[in-house]
């Protein structure tokens, strides 16, 4: 009776856990790639996140070569020698050493959810997780397919399509008048010449406008896992700062600077007094003084007598000379316009970025083009010629 009662506790105990792990339409989404193509996105075959692993049903990696079979409720997957038993049953796996494993498999859907990390590492894969349009992608694969960027670039149409499709979301929409409207097509996202002619001599990367807790963080882990300093032109109302994510991009190295918000009929006393004000907050928070400078609407919107009181007052005013877009595009569509625009100029360039929630992955994809093209970059410092649209260079 004891035992009779254990078993349908457990039971009852995996449904409830099955329940609250499935992917529903109203959650965030991810999507399935194996190798360079792109899964049908559908709750049965959604990845789930259990115990902080992540699953995927075994028929994902059927189609990398790891073969299958069952013996009764034991799921056997097998590749290059070695073995992983799945007893959904019983809640244990093990391998062909008799080696357990604390991941099991769970029955979802209809099919077995195997874990990715573990079943990876035994059969010699990879996996990486990527941001498209706001979702995740799960991306698996055997060593034979393209880079992450490069799959990123190339199927950001169909990724979007998927997403639109499995959220109900059509060309054409009724409008309130009852008239159909239809959706302007966009435009392909180019391609990205990888043998380019021309490449930028440098490229300063700069985030523009005020950091945020949601969005900075994943821009700087991009950075410093790519190896590349930034400038971050921080807006004079220090009201707006996350006080830990400034701390944060002092403390990796890039450049603190501070964004102007002024036009010819701001006085120059009110400029140096704002700039004063923020330097006095940064200078709590971190320890340091920022002395290169921006205009939001660039430095040739002042006077010669305001741009003197700033540089008397120790400033040096910087501006971008290309926008990545990064603020209204996808990742994929701003890093190939980027790439596109990096490939038609050999000046110095002066990169502007945002801290939209579409720029880490841009950053991704854009420091591994620029790694690949090596083209070098680096922040912006007092010692280096500023570049500016008034071309002011004292």
């Amino acid at each position: 009776m004891k035992r009779r009662l254990k078993k349908l506790l457990s039971v009852l105990l995996c449904a409830v856990l099955i329940v609250v792990v499935l992917p529903a339409p109203a959650r965030a989404l991810t999507l399935t790639a194996v190798n360079d193509t792109l899964l049908p996105l559908s709750d049965s075959t959604m990845p789930a996140r259990l115990g902080g692993e992540l699953y995927v049903p075994y028929s994902v990696f059927s189609s990398l070569g790891v073969s299958a079979s069952s013996d009764g409720s034991v799921l056997n997957l097998s590749a290059n020698g070695q073995t992983l038993s799945f007893a959904t049953d019983e809640g244990y796996v093990y391998d062909q050493n008799l080696n357990s494993y604390s991941t099991p498999a769970y029955d979802m859907n209809g099919t077995v959810y195997v874990p990715v990390k573990l079943c990876c590492g035994m059969f010699g894969l990879s996996y990486s997780t990527l941001t498209a349009y706001g979702e995740t992608v799960l991306r698996i694969t055997d060593g034979s397919a393209s880079s992450d960027s490069s799959f990123a670039s190339n199927q950001g149409s169909a990724i979007e399509s998927a997403i639109n499709a499995y959220k109900g979301i059509t060309p054409s929409q009724p409008s309130d008048g009852g008239q159909t409207t239809t959706k302007p097509t966009e435009p392909p996202i180019p391609a990205v010449e990888e043998k380019p002619t021309q490449k930028p001599a440098r490229v300063y990367l700069t985030f523009y406008g005020a950091p945020t807790s949601a969005a900075t963080p994943a821009i700087l882990d991009a950075l410093q896992s790519a190896g590349r300093l930034a400038t971050f032109f921080l807006p004079t109302d220090f009201s707006t700062w996350p006080d830990d994510v400034i701390r944060r991009i002092v403390a990796e190295g890039h450049t603190p600077a501070l964004l102007l918000s002024a036009n010819e009929q701001t006085s120059a006393e009110d400029m140096v007094a704002s700039l004063a004000a923020a330097n006095e907050r940064l200078n709590l928070l971190t320890g340091s003084s920022a002395r290169i400078i921006s205009n939001e609407t660039g430095c040739d919107k002042l006077t010669q007598t305001q741009r003197d009181a700033l540089v008397k007052a120790g400033y040096r005013l910087w501006d971008t000379t290309m926008d990545c877009g990064d603020d209204t595009q996808s990742a994929a569509r701003a890093y190939a316009t980027t790439a596109q625009k990096f490939a038609g100029t050999t000046a110095t360039v002066v990169l502007r970025l945002h801290h939209s929630r579409n720029t880490a992955q841009t950053v991704q994809l854009l420091t591994a083009y620029m790694s690949r093209q090596s083209i070098p970059s680096s922040r912006i410092t007092f010692s280096a010629t500023p570049i500016n649209s008034a071309s002011d260079t004292r």
